[in-house]
């Protein structure tokens, strides 16, 4: 008879902050470890190991407190009693970005070595969802294994699976991304706290091994059960030893139980597994009714996931990359104020944390790490900026006084683009405009400026050797079009006193077009057309596919939590914002059109039961749309107040495409998921997730729309797939467990502003990404007085420049990072291909400093021999293939030596 072994893990899910605020999480924690380490240095309580929740910000939390417990914590780490890592936090998988997932596993699994070890198991008891290509990720840290609470199954109350609705997976499964990556993985069928306070006497003993054996024996394929002993902040039970000892003595002869750990568990079960099933993809759990998936939490407390989306982009757009070239140049990569800003950053991505799901007091606080983390990013990216700025040459032919300024203009995207610039110059006395000029960096060819003169402004300056400085100078704002811009580098233009008052380039406004009632937004590819009436239509001009009717406001009554979404009982409960606009105004700028248009709806104040309130309050609402003169896209700004409590607002897009399926971006992927859901599903609200774009495809054409920190869509099954974006959940209660009210969830008093686009498609998908990276991500300029700028001779920063670019490759290889590895001096380039087949690259890397590149893996190691470069004038092209859904990682080395900062 085949021996059963119950191996029993015991832990504390730590959700560091949740339905308390952190430090009264901390004071918890605090004695938890106390005692946990005391237990693991007592011989013979029984007491072998302990599992630290798979991350280590709470060890560092806890060392906060007790420092002077460091060596002996480290001491247990080492002789395999203390298990810690790999996560940095325990992130929410679906609104955190694949880089952020990345530095998660980068920072947590140093960390975890530094403490005396790092446990190699990916470690997911309660993420809300799991993504696609957690298993690649995974993989390319040297992860084979991996725990998971959510997503294959249906979901009982108290988390326990419905027996009788069992899919035909079991407890031990393949988990397999896209590519193929696959990591032998446990489904926590049971939850994690099947084994929680097993009792010490017989009775109860035997009670409880009636109930639990069999519950994990269901699900299970191999002799090796799982029993997780603890649960949520729960104290550790310190006589789990006699416990055990009670339950083999009450187990059959061919059972027994042992106190276990993760490597010991996944190291006998790799040597008793049999075929298993494969999970494909992302896990969310859509074989249910519908309810209790958690998906809502997409939308609870919006302005949290603004913050997160606009602070990832800042760190993994601008600071990482940008830093990275000033290196090139001279400046000290600030690797250690880097890592600063993501752990602060980080902090905030526990899924209790960014889902928006807890009490006012931790979303304050999270506030408050938003504010530090856009300080240390925003000045990071400021510095490497103005020290390239400072140091592009001065032009060939200059004033005698030397007066004007360069602007240089930073592109962070992947491909040379075109855009809009703003920047800010500050003079010591008044100019002329209307006497200056923009030029190319040849001083060959005037562009159109506009030139706005904001007056005199106070300021000072903090300089690297002397006492700061304070000053007052006349700000002007010039906004202009810069064409063409190098891919992850930077083109230079100056500004300066015309040579020929002719040569003067006047400014030019294109403006919307008027008639009686309606007002027009149009160029070479868009029409767009706004009625007084309420209506508004686009035209995409490429394939004449019109879509009527779009930019709807929908709001309905919401009876649910931080949570969950629940539908109002209201007859009434849907309310559509058709009633015309009260204000329609052109509000162009130079090159871009736009229509500033005013709109007034009243709303229900407030719940009522499960219904709405009579009592309505009017709300005003005002739309900023606008149209570049280059782009393909529609750009949309909508400002309002919030008053009312217990609703939902969303736009509605109906696109009339015929298609079953919806692509959304989600963490190095782009999903492709159905429409209609399983036959069994009950809920009217199928909402889904995106990181920031979404879209459909019918055949030659197509519609996405990109949006600011709006996670949250829906396509209607109304006839007409229409696609709704939610821009406000207002909830008073977190739910779950207990009644705790979040009055700030409502948001009521506080303005509020969205931003997203829309991008008509043609044949090809993937063009759509460019345009929404061009809104997601516009140009940044710097203007340097032309006097202090370095001599003409070469100060080694050309007045254009371009590390890196994917020009010539397909638009469905999309750049996710560019930075500076962690452990040496090596450039990491990393990019993803979302197509479902291989894609060939065709990389252009600058050569100024001799780049040896070399495949490598997620954890910045080198994978492989180095790859050969084509000479190509200034630069060098790597030719690769990306395979399908495959990340791919390149370390560029031997650049010149980096001074760390």
């Amino acid at each position: 008879m085949q021996k059963k072994t119950l191996h029993i893990i015991s832990h504390s899910h730590w959700d560091r902050e949740w339905y308390m605020p952190f430090e009264n999480f901390r004071i918890r924690l605090v004695e938890l470890f106390n005692q946990v380490l005391d237990l693991l240095e007592e011989d013979g309580n029984g007491f072998e190991a302990f599992h630290a929740d798979g991350h280590v910000l709470l060890i560092e939390d806890y060392l906060e407190v007790h420092p002077e417990q460091r060596s002996r914590l480290e001491n247990l780490v080492r002789e395999g009693k203390l298990f810690v890592g790999p996560w940095y936090v325990l992130q929410d998988a679906f609104l955190t970005s694949g880089e952020a997932q990345v530095r998660n596993l980068l920072y947590g699994i140093e960390k975890a070595r530094e403490l005396g070890g790092v446990t190699m198991v990916g470690y997911y008891p309660d993420t809300f969802g799991n993504i696609s290509q957690s298993a690649q990720m995974l993989q390319g840290f040297g992860i084979k294994h991996a725990v998971f609470g959510r997503g294959i199954n249906p979901v009982a109350e108290n988390n326990q699976v419905k027996n009788e609705e069992n899919n035909g997976f079991t407890s031990e499964v393949w988990w397999a991304s896209p590519d193929g990556s696959r990591v032998l993985s446990v489904f926590l069928a049971n939850w994690y706290h099947n084994g929680m306070e097993l009792p010490v006497g017989r009775d109860e003993a035997q009670k409880r091994i009636d109930i639990v054996v069999p519950n994990v024996e269901r699900f299970a394929t191999t002799s090796h059960l799982l029993l997780m002993n603890g649960c949520d902040h729960q104290p550790v039970q310190r006589d789990v030893g006699a416990a055990i000892r009670a339950m083999n003595e009450l187990l059959p002869e061919n059972y027994e139980a042992v106190h276990s750990n993760f490597p010991k568990y996944f190291d006998e079960l790799e040597g008793s597994i049999g075929q298993l099933h494969t999970a494909v993809g992302e896990l969310t759990g859509q074989i249910t009714e519908g309810y209790g998936l958690l998906i809502n939490t997409a939308s609870s407390r919006l302005y949290l996931k603004q913050w997160n989306a606009r602070l990832q982009r800042e760190l993994e757009r601008w600071t990482e990359p940008f830093s990275v070239i000033a290196d090139q140049f001279g400046m000290a990569y600030p690797r250690h104020l880097i890592r600063h800003a993501w752990k602060l950053l980080m902090k905030n991505h526990p899924h209790d944390s960014i889902c928006g799901c807890s009490l006012d007091e931790v979303h304050r606080e999270m506030e408050t790490r938003f504010m530090k983390t856009s300080q240390v990013a925003e000045a990071l990216t400021t510095k490497a900026l103005t020290f390239i700025a400072s140091r592009v040459p001065q032009p060939d032919v200059i004033s005698p006084s030397l007066s004007g300024y360069a602007i240089t203009v930073f592109n962070p995207l992947e491909r040379s683009s075109g855009s809009w610039v703003e920047v800010e110059v500050y003079a010591e006395e008044a100019i002329a405009a209307e006497e200056w000029q923009l030029l190319d960096s040849g001083l060959g060819q005037s562009f159109v400026v506009q030139v706005v003169d904001e007056g005199i402004v106070s300021g000072f300056t903090l300089p690297d050797d002397q006492f700061r400085i304070r000053w007052k100078k006349r700000r002007y704002r010039l906004r202009f079009y810069a064409s063409k811009v190098p891919a992850l580098g930077f083109s230079t233009y100056y500004w300066m006193p015309a040579q020929n008052k002719n040569a003067v380039a006047t400014n030019q406004a294109l403006c919307a077009q008027s008639g009686n009632d309606e007002k027009v937004l149009e160029n070479e590819r868009l029409k767009l057309t706004v009625h007084i009436n309420g209506q508004i239509s686009l035209t995409d001009k490429r394939n004449n596919k019109r879509y009527e009717n779009i930019l709807i406001l929908e709001d309905r009554g919401d009876i649910g939590d931080e949570y969950n979404y629940i539908q109002s009982e209201d007859e009434n409960d849907l309310r559509l914002g058709t009633g015309g606009f009260t204000s329609l105004e052109d509000c162009s700028v130079p090159g871009e059109p736009r229509l500033r248009i005013g709109q007034s709806w009243s709303l229900p104040q407030k719940r009522e039961g499960k219904k709405r309130s009579e009592e309505e309050l009017a709300h005003k609402f005002e739309w900023l749309i606008s149209l570049e003169e280059h782009s393909a896209r529609i750009d949309v700004e909508l400002t309002w107040t919030n008053l009312s409590e217990d609703h939902r607002l969303r736009v509605l897009v109906p696109t009339d495409l015929e298609t079953g399926d919806v692509y959304a971006d989600s963490p190095f992927d782009w999903t492709k998921r159905e429409i209609v859901p399983w036959e069994g599903w009950k809920n009217p609200c199928r909402t889904e997730r995106m990181q920031s774009r979404v879209a459909l495809k019918e055949d030659m054409e197509g519609f996405m729309i990109a949006t600011d920190g709006l996670p949250e869509y829906e396509v209607l099954r109304d006839g007409r797939n229409t696609l709704a974006i939610t821009l406000l959940r207002c909830i008073g209660e977190l739910g779950d467990w207990n009644y705790f009210p979040t009055p700030e969830a409502q948001n009521v008093g506080k303005a509020q502003k969205v931003r997203f686009s829309l991008i008509p498609l043609g044949q090809d998908m993937f063009e759509g990404f460019n345009e929404a990276d061009a809104f997601l991500y516009p140009a940044k300029a710097v203007a340097v007085p032309i006097r202090e700028l370095g001599a003409n001779e070469d100060d080694g920063v050309p007045i254009r420049y371009s590390l890196a670019d994917l020009e010539q490759t397909h638009p469905a290889v999309r750049l996710t990072t560019l930075k500076k590895s962690e452990s040496e001096e090596a450039i990491v380039l990393r990019l993803v291909n979302l197509m479902e087949e291989p894609c060939e690259v065709d990389l252009k890397l600058n050569s100024q400093s001799n780049p040896i590149v070399s495949k490598g893996l997620l954890d910045e190691s080198t994978l492989a021999e180095p790859l050969k470069l084509e000479e190509r004038d200034t630069l060098r092209s790597l030719r690769d293939q990306a395979g399908a859904k495959r990340i791919e990682t390149y370390l560029l080395k031997q650049q010149p030596k980096s001074r760390e900062g």
